[in-house]
C-alpha cells in the first residue's frame, strides 16, 4: 500500500503540476518575444500534445519493428495511449522488449531537443520549438518508473525487466506463450512450466490477468475440464481490473 501512495504522490504531480509549469514557462517566454502573437504559440503548444502522444506511440512502433516485435497502438485524445505487444519470435525476447519500450521516450527526447535547437539556430523553423512542452512533458511521465491509472509507464517495465522482478518474470513467460502461439503452436503443446511455475503478483497487474486466461486456454485444450473452469472463474472476476 506504501508504494501505491507513493506512486500516487508521483502522479499527481506528474500530471497536474508539471504540465502547467511547462505551459507557464513557455508561456511567459513567448509572451516576452512574440507579445500577442503568443497566443498563437501557446495555441500551437496545446496541439502539439497529442500529436506528442501519437509519435511517442509511433516510436514504440518503429523500435519493435527493428527488433520483430509488432506494437498495437491504441490512440486517445484525453487519456494516455497504449500500445500492446504481439512478439513474433520468443527469442532473446527480454531485450527486445527493453529496446521496444525505449522507442516512445527516444522519439520525445530528440523532439525535445530538436524544439530546444529551434530557440538557438535561426537555420532551424522556430515554429518547430512549439512541439518542446509537449515532448518535455510526455518524456519526463514516461521515464518515471511509477503506476498511473491507465497502466505502467515505460520507465516502470524497463526497470522491472532490468531488475528481472517478479512482474517482469510473469510478463516474459506470457509473451513467450503467446509468441510460440503466434508460430503455429498448439496452447495444449505449450511447456506447462511456462505458465505455472511463476511467481505470484498482484491481480490486478495486466500481466497476471493474461496468465490467467492463457492458464483456462490451455487446460481446456488439455481437456482438463475442472482446471479449466477453476482459471474461467477466476479470469472473469478479474475483468473488472481491465
Amino acid at each position: 500500500m506504501k508504494n501505491r501512495t507513493q506512486d500516487g504522490a508521483l502522479t499527481t504531480f506528474a500530471a497536474i503540476f508539471l504540465p502547467v509549469l511547462i505551459a507557464a514557462f513557455f508561456g511567459y517566454a513567448y509572451a516576452c518575444v512574440y507579445g500577442w502573437w503568443s497566443i498563437a504559440a501557446i495555441a500551437g503548444i496545446i496541439a502539439a500534445f497529442p500529436l506528442s502522444s501519437l509519435l511517442h506511440e509511433l516510436g514504440h512502433m518503429l523500435f519493435g519493428a527493428c527488433v520483430k516485435i509488432k506494437c498495437v497502438p491504441k490512440f486517445s485524445i484525453l487519456h494516455s495511449s497504449s500500445c500492446k505487444i504481439v512478439p513474433k519470435t520468443d527469442k532473446n525476447l527480454k531485450g527486445r522488449i527493453i529496446f521496444t519500450t525505449l522507442g516512445g521516450v527516444s522519439v520525445n527526447l530528440i523532439l525535445a531537443v530538436l524544439g530546444i535547437v529551434a530557440f538557438f539556430v535561426p537555420a532551424v523553423p522556430l515554429w518547430l520549438s512549439a512541439i518542446l512542452p509537449a515532448s518535455l512533458y510526455l518524456f519526463t511521465l514516461n521515464v518515471m518508473p511509477v503506476t498511473l491509472s491507465d497502466g505502467k509507464t515505460d520507465g516502470l517495465v524497463v526497470l522491472e525487466l532490468a531488475k528481472n522482478e517478479d512482474t517482469a518474470k510473469v510478463m516474459l513467460a506470457v509473451l513467450t506463450v503467446q509468441a510460440q502461439i503466434l508460430n503455429g503452436k498448439p496452447v495444449e503443446e505449450i511447456e506447462e512450466s511456462l505458465l505455472m511455475d511463476l511467481p505470484q503478483i498482484q491481480e490486478d497487474d495486466i500481466n497476471f490477468i493474461a496468465l490467467t486466461q492463457l492458464r483456462y486456454e490451455y487446460f481446456k485444450a488439455k481437456g482438463d475440464e475442472q482446471s479449466a473452469e477453476k482459471y474461467l472463474k477466476r479470469f472473469e472476476s478479474l475483468k473488472e481490473y481491465l
